[in-house]
């Protein structure tokens, strides 16, 4: 037996360790992917009263608590899920879920009074996943696209997308920059800080906003995964970035500097950042890249990365690449000292993958920021994250984006890739950098964490060492190495 594979044994039964505190509220460690709508919807077609879902929920959030490698849950849940209905009537919310994640971290931190408490972050998606009541306050901007055409107003709110690849609860994308979705969205966002901002559980909450149904910078664009997207009207198949130009000259007929650009749209992720910074306290706000912002491919470069508080040119690898100048953009507003109020600030991916290339920000740009920030005196700290793409136990994912068909391989290699570039590199045989990054929390779907609580030791395999491992090993270890790593 060589000395890396002891270690590899010894390191795999690793335990966490306490944090160092500090004044804001962070995540740290591994937490559960819940996509809630996902969970509830079986049931609710079940026909399951109100009270059985709570009841089902509840039970369902405390699996996951109980696994040991689980610092808490990270909750995706939608806009028109919490908020069916306008601030004027008399039930606006539906708080229901979240409660329950909320009495469900409660209760195991009750019965665990020794043990590191566990807590919750909240991905909580606008844009297609707005109420039906906020979008019907919105004009359309469909008529922009029809044959004939028929002019909106300048000032519609809202247009149509087919085909985009994330889907959503509708169709209709209010345009990042209208007030009044601004205005809806402020509101509930209020209302959110009001009911949770106060519970020593709620550790972090996406920016979001200026999205499409997730709380990553994607936006409907022409190559969005490599796959055109398209709207279509009577048959006329239309390119996402011939409909952003069309808007952005409509809406802004005297700002040219919007026309084919992505400057409204790094506005109005800036807005949304200042916002949060406003409605939030002493938790951390987290901005996800997402390489999915416009790139009108009609307007050349070459479109350098901004250069200051840092210089950000190392998360471009191709200077004519739009989308990551204004990615970078938006994050040269985000680390700024001035910006975020009394919030902690982290940046993740949410698109973790073992088998995807290298490329333009995603999970190298995170650990560069954290790297780059760590200790800073001219910049906030920037808190590392990354979300993996996809359940690995479930389907070909685990083939597909982890690498092999045997799930602990798989995850074993999405660790690997994780962990590369940090000072927990030598233990999935990646050489230790001069200069590590830190990273704070990995976001792994219930799914896998239910797998992980379920099945034997498989014999991994990385380089330096095979081992003989089960996926609940593979986690604890990983949970305990961020601990380890993390910035308190």
């Amino acid at each position: 037996m060589t000395v890396k594979h002891t270690l590899l044994i010894g390191l795999f039964l690793l335990l966490p360790a306490q944090q160092v505190a500090r004044a804001q509220r962070v995540p740290t460690g591994i937490y559960a992917v819940v996509p809630v709508e996902n969970v509830v919807a079986p049931l609710q077609t079940e026909g399951l009263s109100r009270k059985a879902v709570n009841s089902h929920l509840i039970s369902f959030y405390g699996g996951l608590l109980s696994n040991p490698a689980v610092s808490g849950l990270t909750l995706q849940i939608h806009w028109d899920t919490l908020n069916p209905h306008p601030p004027a009537h008399a039930n606006p919310y539906f708080w229901d879920y979240v409660d329950d994640a909320f009495s469900s971290v409660q209760s195991w931190n009750s019965n665990n009074p020794s043990a590191t408490p566990k807590t919750i972050q909240l991905i909580v998606t606008p844009g297609f996943n707005s109420p039906q009541w906020m979008r019907n306050e919105l004009t359309s901007c469909d008529g922009l696209f029809y044959s004939p055409q028929v002019l909106p107003d300048a000032s519609c709110g809202k247009v149509t997308f087919s085909y985009f690849k994330e889907g959503g609860d509708s169709m209709e994308l209010p345009l990042p920059w209208n007030t009044t979705y601004q205005a809806a969205w402020m509101t509930f966002l209020q209302a959110l800080a009001a009911r949770y901002n106060g519970n020593p559980a709620f550790v972090s909450i996406a920016v979001a906003g200026p999205t499409a149904a997730s709380a990553e910078m994607i936006l409907p664009s022409d190559s969005s995964g490599g796959q055109p997207q398209f709207m279509a009207f009577g048959g006329a198949d239309i390119m996402p970035s011939d409909i952003w130009k069309a808007l952005l000259q409509l809406e802004f007929p005297d700002n040219p500097a919007y026309w084919g650009t992505d400057q409204a749209f790094i506005d109005a992720w800036d807005n949304a950042i200042d916002m949060y910074g406003e409605v939030f306290s002493n938790i951390t706000l987290v901005a996800t890249t997402g390489n999915g912002l416009p790139k009108f491919p009609s307007t050349t470069g070459p479109f350098p990365a901004p250069t200051a508080p840092i210089d950000f040119s190392p998360d471009c690898l191709h200077d004519e690449n739009m989308d990551c100048q204004a990615e970078t953009t938006i994050l040269s507003h985000f680390v700024q000292l001035s910006v975020g109020g009394s919030n902690a600030k982290a940046t993740q991916t949410s698109g973790l993958e073992a088998t995807r290339p290298p490329g333009d920000l995603g999970e190298v740009g995170v650990k560069y920021l954290s790297q780059q920030t760590a200790g800073s005196s001219l910049t906030s700290q920037i808190l590392g994250g990354a979300q993996v793409n996809a359940p690995l136990s479930t389907g070909q994912v685990a083939e597909k984006e982890g690498g092999s068909p045997i799930v602990a391989q798989a995850l074993f290699n999405t660790l690997q890739d994780f962990f590369n570039g940090t000072n927990a590199a030598a233990l999935y045989c990646e050489t230790s950098p001069a200069a590590p990054a830190p990273l704070n929390y990995l976001q792994i779907y219930y799914q896998d964490i239910q797998f992980a609580s379920s099945h034997g030791p498989k014999s991994v395999t990385e380089g330096c060492a095979t081992v003989t491992v089960s996926p609940q090993d593979e986690l604890n270890t990983a949970s305990g190495q961020l601990f380890e790593i993390a910035e308190p």
